[in-house]
């Protein structure tokens, strides 16, 4: 299990110091919560990485639907009608590029439900106590750290900053 060194704070201003004296000493912001949005943090990860599921998804089945409607008028079941091309590639595009529209939909959505975590039944933060006051008036910062030694200077660190409680949390 790593530690956690995790701090509650009453009020806003030792909250987002603490926050910004963390990412500048280099330790990894495992989670801030508070019950409003506060100026000045870092905003968090964008969802990357939903823009290029859509993308993929949607070229990629476009492209297999091509290649199968492709292959079954040319290959799988050819039908001449009246001496034209086999393959009609004008008129096979119109089916893949709806398609296409349809995954990268179906796929921006379970990409937005894998990325926001949503799969998951329980997350291990809700096991801490602090949370509880998270959502109405205290400010709760969690690092992450290498071992239970540098989680407790984390900790007393956090509380010389203005924490009204710190402590270490195994997770």
């Amino acid at each position: 299990m790593s530690p956690l060194a995790v701090a509650s704070f009453l009020h806003e201003a030792a909250f987002r110091d603490a926050v910004a004296a963390a990412r500048a000493d280099g330790r990894r912001v495992v989670g801030c919560w508070s019950p409003y949005p506060v100026e000045g943090l870092p905003a968090t990860d964008a969802p990357r990485g939903i823009v290029a599921a859509v993308v993929a998804a949607g070229l990629v089945m476009a492209a297999a639907l091509f290649v199968l409607e492709g292959w079954s008028a040319t290959r799988g079941y050819p039908f001449n009608e009246g001496a034209r091309p086999l393959m009609s590639w004008q008129a096979f595009l119109i089916a893949p590029i709806e398609f296409g529209a349809l995954s990268a939909a179906l796929g921006g959505l379970v990409a937005l439900i894998v990325r926001a975590r949503l799969t998951r039944l329980n997350d291990p933060a809700f096991d801490l106590a602090e949370l509880a006051g998270a959502s109405r008036d205290r400010f709760v910062l969690a690092l992450a750290c290498a071992d239970f030694e540098a989680a407790e200077r984390t900790a007393d660190a956090l509380s010389r900053a203005g924490a009204e409680t710190s402590r270490v949390a195994a997770r």
